[in-house]
């Protein structure tokens, strides 16, 4: 028994251990996103079996932009491709995310006065912490039209509470991208021994925060 518990507890260090270095790794590597993203021109990229782009199509998106995106700590060179769709009429992005064959995908709606909404499908968002006015749900379980759903009703949420209206975009899709991650990464950079919170973070915060909406989150803080 007492081996059992030794063996047990190296495990949980090393795990422990091994979700701290990646942070750190991830969060060094996010801070030079710029030299990570890449854009691409290849058709055969539309042609993902989840058939992420048929539904984007079929519900008013149009593809914006492609890029690999150097993102993966300890990849070996493997990018994550990233596809960005977006609806005019929505003025909604739905960014599709995949590597081998692992995927997640995301709705993104920015308003006045640099603030978002993100629903997306993977709970890896909730590792780090996001900057106040960047707002963020998961439903790691969703189907599109489920998360899509999801968004919505949180979008008017806040607007009947808030007065926040979704706007177009005023700068091209990877502007965006490159800015939000460096205020993320700022965000991060500015807590006080934030290497020693990422295990809180990606274990507990994540649980907490995982198929919570805004409107949920908002709450219990009010």
């Amino acid at each position: 028994m007492t081996t059992l518990l030794y063996v047990a507890a190296g495990a949980a260090l090393a795990y422990w251990l091994l979700v701290t270095v990646v942070a750190i790794l991830t969060v060094r590597k996010m801070c030079r996103a710029e030299e990570l993203l890449e854009p691409v021109n290849d058709p055969e990229r539309l042609n993902d079996p989840q058939g992420i782009s048929a539904w984007a199509r079929d519900h008013g998106f149009q593809l914006d932009s492609q890029f690999d995106f150097d993102s993966l700590v300890g990849a070996g060179g493997l990018k994550l491709a990233v596809d960005g769709w977006y609806s005019p009429e929505e003025k909604m992005f739905l960014m599709h995310y995949h590597v081998m064959d692992k995927f997640y995908y995301e709705f993104i709606s920015g308003f006045a006065g640099e603030y978002s909404l993100t629903s997306s499908k993977s709970a890896d968002s909730l590792s780090l912490p996001m900057p106040p006015n960047a707002l963020m749900q998961v439903f790691e379980d969703a189907s599109l039209d489920e998360l899509l759903r999801e968004h919505n009703k949180s979008l008017a949420f806040l607007h009947e509470r808030f007065g926040l209206t979704p706007e177009a975009p005023d700068q091209p899709l990877r502007n965006l991208i490159l800015f939000a991650i460096d205020k993320q990464m700022t965000l991060i950079r500015g807590i006080p021994l934030w290497q020693l919170r990422v295990v809180w973070w990606h274990f507990i915060r994540r649980r907490q925060l995982k198929n919570k909406s805004i409107i949920e989150q908002i709450a219990e803080v009010e």
